[in-house]
C-alpha cells in the first residue's frame, strides 16, 4: 500500500502530529454564523489528546473479580436484558427525537453561543467529511493532504491522510452538510434519524484510583440510523451518542452510580407498557436523575477524554455508476472553541492504523504498538471477561495506548484499509519481526497460541474486526469463536456489518406489547451476556440465566 506523502512542514510539527494526531482547521470567528477566515494550525487539540486517558468504546477495564456487590434497590425485580441494558422496542426509543439530542448540545449555557443552532451544528459536523473551504466552520478532510489520486475525487474513491493514516476524501457523507433532518422527523422523511436503541454500559467504567474513587459510571448510549436505511440497504448512516457519565459521588467508590444502576434494573418491570419505558430513558437523557446526576446528553460527556460520538456510513451508494460502495467507521469528539461549539473528527479506538502491521514499515508508532501487545498479552489470551479463559471470546481485551496509533477511520470496505490481519499476513506470509516479537512474549506466557491467533484476537477488538473481519473467526486460538452474525438465525437477521439493524425487513417481536423492536446481530446477543453478568455482580442478583448465547467449536 502507498500513502500519501504530508505537506511539508517543520520536522517538529510533523513529530507532533504523529504522536497525537492530526491538525486540523479551526474557525476563527466568534460564534458560529460568521464564515471561517484562512486555516490555521491549531495545538489546542493536540494537547488535549496527550493529557487524555484512552477508553476503549467496547471493552471494559474493570474485570468481574474487581467489582463488588453495592446491593439492588429492587433484589427481586428480574433483570431482562433486552429492557435494562440493550432496548430496542420502537414504542420505547421512539420516545426520544434526534433534534432533541442536537438542541441539548447547543444551548447557550452549554455551547456558549446564543446563535448556534441544531442546524449549523450538524452542517459543520458532516462538512468534515469534504474539502475545504466548504461551510468554512470546522475541519475538512483534506487539512493535512490533497485527496489522491486526483482523478477519483469526482467519484468519492480518492484518500487523503489524517495523522499520515489513509482517509477517504471526501465522502458522500458530505450531502449532509445541505440535507434537513429537523424539520420533519417523520418515518416518511428519509433524511430524519430515528432512535433505534438505548444502550446501558455501564461495564465501561473506568478503573478506580490508589483511594477507590471510580471517576465514572460507564457510558450510556443512543443509536440513531437515517430513515432512508429503513428500506435501502444502500443509503444507511448510524449515529451513536455515546456520553461517558462522571461518577457523582466518587468519594463513595462504586456506590456512588448507584442512583443510575438502579434506574436501568427499574426497567425490567415488565408492567411498564413500552411508551412508558421510552419517556422514563427519554428524562434520563435529557434531564438526568436529579438532584445528583444531571444530563447524560451534555456536551461534556462527548469531549476528549470522555466519551465520543461514532458513526457506522453507508450513504448515497445506490447512484449512478461508478458508486464507491464502502462501509467505514468514524468517531467525533464535541470541542469548545473560539466562543462557539464544534463536532470534530477524531481517532476511532481501538483501532491502530494498518501500516504498524506491515512487514518492512518504519513508522515511529511500531513500537508502541509493539508494547501494548506485549504488556497486555493476558487480555489478549482471555483475561479481561467473566470466564477469564483463552476459550471465551467475552474475556478478549486489547486497548491502544500510544498517542496517535489508532486510525481516523476503519474501513470495511477495502482489506488494506480496516483489517488488520490483511496487513501482517499479505499473501500468507506473516510479518516476521511483529511475529517474532510476539512470540517471544507467548512463550514468556506459556501459552501455545500463535502470532497469527494473537494478531486475529487483536483485530476482534477493532471496530472493522468487530464489525465485518471476525465475523466466524475460528483461528483465535483455543475453542474461542468469534459470533458469525452474517448468517443469522431465528431470532437474529443476517447483518454483515452492522450491529444492530434499522431495517423495516428485520424488525422482530417487541419484548413489551404488541409492537416491533428494532434487531440486534447474534454477536451483540452473545456480547450481552458479559454485560449482565457485569450488572448483574455490581447489583448482587445472582448468576441469572445459564444461558450461554455465544458461539462455541
Amino acid at each position: 500500500m502507498s500513502y500519501i506523502e504530508m505537506p511539508a512542514r517543520p520536522a517538529a510539527v510533523i513529530s507532533l502530529c504523529l504522536a497525537l494526531g492530526s491538525s486540523v482547521a479551526w474557525p476563527l470567528a466568534g460564534h458560529a454564523q460568521t464564515v471561517v477566515a484562512p486555516t490555521t494550525f491549531n495545538l489546542q487539540i493536540q494537547f488535549q489528546r496527550m493529557n487524555a486517558a484512552p477508553h476503549h468504546p467496547e471493552r471494559g477495564e474493570v474485570t468481574l473479580d474487581e467489582l463488588t456487590s453495592m446491593g439492588a434497590n429492587q433484589p427481586q425485580l428480574p433483570l431482562d436484558r433486552h429492557l435494562s441494558i440493550f432496548v430496542t422496542d420502537v414504542e420505547t426509543v421512539s420516545q426520544i427525537k434526534f433534534s432533541e439530542v442536537m438542541d441539548q448540545l447547543v444551548q447557550v449555557k452549554q455551547s456558549g453561543d446564543p446563535f448556534l443552532t441544531r442546524t449549523i451544528l450538524f452542517h459543520q459536523w458532516w462538512d468534515s467529511a469534504g474539502q475545504r473551504p466548504g461551510l468554512g466552520l470546522g475541519p475538512h478532510c483534506d487539512d493535512e493532504s490533497a485527496p489522491m489520486p486526483a482523478s477519483g475525487i469526482v467519484f468519492d474513491t480518492a484518500l487523503s491522510t489524517l495523522n499520515n493514516f489513509p482517509y477517504r476524501c471526501p465522502r458522500l457523507e458530505v450531502a449532509e452538510a445541505t440535507s434537513d433532518p429537523f424539520t420533519d422527523e417523520s418515518d416518511a422523511n428519509k433524511n430524519a434519524y430515528s432512535a433505534i436503541a438505548f444502550s446501558n454500559r455501564f461495564d465501561l467504567i473506568g478503573p478506580p484510583d490508589n483511594r477507590k474513587r471510580f471517576p465514572d459510571c460507564g457510558e450510556y448510549r443512543i443509536v440513531f440510523a437515517r430513515n432512508s436505511g429503513k428500506s435501502d440497504g444502500l443509503n444507511r448512516n448510524l449515529i451513536i451518542f455515546e456520553a461517558r457519565v462522571p461518577n457523582p459521588e466518587p468519594e463513595n467508590g462504586l456506590s456512588g452510580c448507584r442512583p443510575i444502576l438502579d434506574f436501568w434494573h427499574s426497567l425490567s418491570d415488565t408492567s411498564m407498557s413500552a411508551v412508558e419505558r421510552g419517556k422514563k430513558l427519554h428524562d434520563f437523557y435529557l434531564k438526568g436523575l436529579p438532584p445528583k446526576v444531571g444530563p447524560i446528553v451534555a456536551i461534556d460527556h462527548y469531549k476528549i477524554g470522555a466519551g465520543q460520538i461514532r458513526t457506522n456510513q453507508f450513504m448515497l451508494n445506490s447512484g449512478a455508476p461508478p458508486s464507491p460502495v464502502d462501509w467505514t467507521l468514524r468517531e467525533f469528539k464535541t470541542l469548545r472553541t473560539n466562543g462557539t461549539l464544534i463536532i470534530v473528527p477524531d481517532s476511532v479506538k481501538t483501532n491502530p492504523g494498518n501500516i504498524l502491521f506491515e512487514a518492512g514499515a518504519t513508522d515511529p508508532r511500531i513500537g508502541s504498538l509493539n508494547q501494548d501487545i506485549r504488556v497486555q498479552m493476558k487480555n489478549i489470551l482471555g483475561g479481561a471477561g467473566p470466564k477469564k479463559g483463552v476459550d471465551d471470546v467475552n474475556s478478549i481485551g486489547f486497548l491502544v495506548t500510544g498517542k496517535g496509533a489508532n486510525a481516523f477511520e476503519s474501513d470495511e470496505h477495502d482489506l488494506t484499509l480496516g483489517d488488520i490481519f490483511a496487513a501482517y499476513d499479505p499473501f500468507g506470509v506473516e510479518n516476521p519481526t511483529l511475529k517474532a516479537n510476539i512470540q517471544e512474549t507467548l512463550t514468556l506466557a506459556g501459552s501455545s497460541l500463535s502470532p497469527r491467533n494473537v494478531v486475529k484476537r487483536v483485530r476482534t477488538q477493532t471496530c472493522a474486526g468487530c464489525h465485518q473481519y471476525s465475523n466466524g473467526d475460528s483461528d483465535l486460538g483455543g475453542k474461542a469463536l468469534w459470533p458469525d452474525k452474517s448468517t443469522g438465525d431465528s431470532t437474529h437477521p443476517k447483518m454483515p456489518f452492522t450491529q444492530e439493524s434499522e431495517r423495516d425487513q428485520d424488525l422482530r417481536a417487541a419484548i413489551v406489547g404488541g409492537g416491533k423492536r428494532y434487531a440486534i446481530s447474534l454477536a451483540v446477543e452473545c456480547f450481552l451476556d458479559f454485560r449482565e453478568a457485569f450488572m448483574r455482580t455490581a447489583l448482587g442478583l445472582g448468576p441469572g440465566t445459564s444461558v450461554d448465547n455465544c458461539p462455541a467449536k
